[in-house]
């Protein structure tokens, strides 16, 4: 039986086996120049009562909405309200494994739009390396708040999504 800590150790072993397996040590093959910064806006309700995450770009008027889980749109909002539950949660605990690895989020990009569903990459550097983790856009922008970690979006989701600044009465309803 393993105690705590050999547990703890397999735990991030598997993290790290995990992370190696699912990116390569050279990006994602996206063009960087071609990422815009954004930062989490808000976290609402829709009219369907669907909890929405609002990107809005950085140096610009664009905004993105995904829509997104109950529980990713909890831990969005308590983490922008910085108020802490009392025990971590799945994106506390991806945070803490990933610092016990000696890694750092380093960036999260939105990468795509494809039938209806947003694709994200997790950038962590460890070791002079970046390794790539595919993600829910959800719970890599929960992780990237929680490391402090810059998030971005490929240009064109500005395009396919709906990124115009949005008229009165056209975004989501209520605030989380």
């Amino acid at each position: 039986m393993a105690t705590r800590g050999g547990l703890f150790r397999q735990l991030c072993l598997a993290a790290a086996l995990a992370a190696t397996a699912c990116g390569t040590e050279d990006g994602d093959g996206g063009d960087a120049q071609h990422d815009v910064r954004v930062h989490v806006e808000r976290v609402v309700i829709d009219d369907n009562d669907t909890p929405v995450v609002v990107l809005e770009e950085e140096e610009g008027t664009r905004w993105l909405p995904i829509w997104i889980g109950s529980a990713e749109a909890r831990s969005i909002a308590l983490e922008i309200e910085s108020l802490r539950s009392p025990r971590p949660n799945t994106h506390d605990l991806a945070r803490d494994v990933i610092h016990h690895l000696d890694a750092e989020v380093s960036r999260v990009v939105v990468t795509e739009l494809r039938d209806g569903t947003y694709y994200a990459i997790l950038h962590l550097s460890h070791g002079g390396r970046i390794v790539t983790v595919d993600a829910r856009p959800s719970d890599a922008i929960a992780i990237a708040l929680r490391a402090h970690a810059p998030i971005f979006v490929r240009e064109p989701l500005f395009a396919q999504g709906n990124a115009d600044e949005p008229a009165a009465g056209d975004s989501p309803r209520r605030e989380i």
